[in-house]
């Protein structure tokens, strides 16, 4: 009875110091990265999105995210997604270099180092269920299907819907309700 009772009044003490400004021994929470902070976010869309069930057929159940090139946000992808399940589908994170090794995922981020080949890339994974992103603002406007942007000190995404769908893929409305939804025509 008298440890509840003072596990009690502990508890009680760091919440009153916390609301008080003080620490109460508690180190305050680092400010997140943009870069995690958008690896989280690319693991959360991912979860709003339903991939054709034959896009499965050749990775045994698990879904193929590719990281073409290299750049700081694709390392925080590679440590972020590496462990995770997608819909019940662990998640199977490869680096490649060659453009013609990105096909046969069913998620492509494209790092800044490829940004040159851009055009290339996107026409190889053309027509595939292959959700495309870069950490690019203006991405969607060049092919691409998922950016991210940096606006007023707060990090944004962009979807083009259309070209999603075109490839197979289904958005959720709750998803699109927090994107900026662009409908870039090729």
């Amino acid at each position: 009875m008298r440890r509840r009772g003072a596990l009690a009044c502990a508890g009680l003490v760091t919440a009153v110091a916390i609301v008080a400004g003080g620490t109460a021994g508690v180190a305050p929470a680092a400010e997140p990265d943009s870069r995690e902070v958008k690896a989280d976010m690319l693991y959360n869309i991912a979860k709003f999105i339903k991939w054709p069930e034959q896009s499965y057929a050749h990775t045994d159940g698990q879904l193929v995210f590719t990281i073409l090139g290299d750049d700081a946000l694709a390392e925080a992808l590679a440590a972020n997604l590496s462990t995770k399940t997608i819909n019940g589908h662990p998640v199977f994170v490869r680096v490649v270099r060659r453009v013609q090794d990105a096909t046969g995922s069913q998620i492509l981020y494209i790092a800044s180092s490829e940004a040159n080949r851009l055009g290339e890339v996107l026409k190889a994974v053309e027509g595939s269920p292959a959700l495309t992103v870069a950490d690019s603002s203006g991405f969607v406007a060049l092919g691409g299907m998922v950016d991210f942007s940096d606006a007023h000190e707060r990090i944004r995404f962009e979807i083009n819907q259309a070209r999603a769908e075109r490839a197979g893929l289904k958005i959720s409305a709750k998803l699109l309700a927090l994107a900026r939804v662009v409908d870039a025509s090729p």
